[in-house]
């Protein structure tokens, strides 16, 4: 397994447009072969900050997610709603056994 975090900032005024159309690239990424989990998660003390948590089956799989529409369409979507460009952060699972993930 290969997770990924994502770290985005985004512009007060789209928080709401953000998650809808994170919403819709998470729910449409969990449908990918190559996806054991997609969660967006939303800072408690900091609503504009947001966390991807991605989590691959290989490490070709976040490649071949880049290159889906629903992807390409999210991408394009928020480009002028985060404040920033995005970071991230790669891990490799240490537990739970990768068998047991969805």
């Amino acid at each position: 397994m290969l997770i990924v975090h994502v770290f985005i900032e985004v512009k007060p005024e789209f928080v709401d447009e953000f998650v809808d159309a994170t919403l819709a690239n998470a729910s449409a990424s969990v449908k990918e072969p190559g996806i054991a989990r997609f969660d967006l998660l939303q800072d408690l003390d900091n609503p504009t900050h947001f966390v991807l948590n991605e989590v691959y089956r290989s490490s070709d799989a976040p490649a071949a997610h880049k290159e889906t529409a629903h992807y390409l369409r999210w991408k394009d979507t928020v480009a002028d709603m985060i404040v920033s460009p995005r970071t991230k952060r790669m891990f490799h699972n240490l537990f739970s056994a990768d068998e047991e993930w969805a």
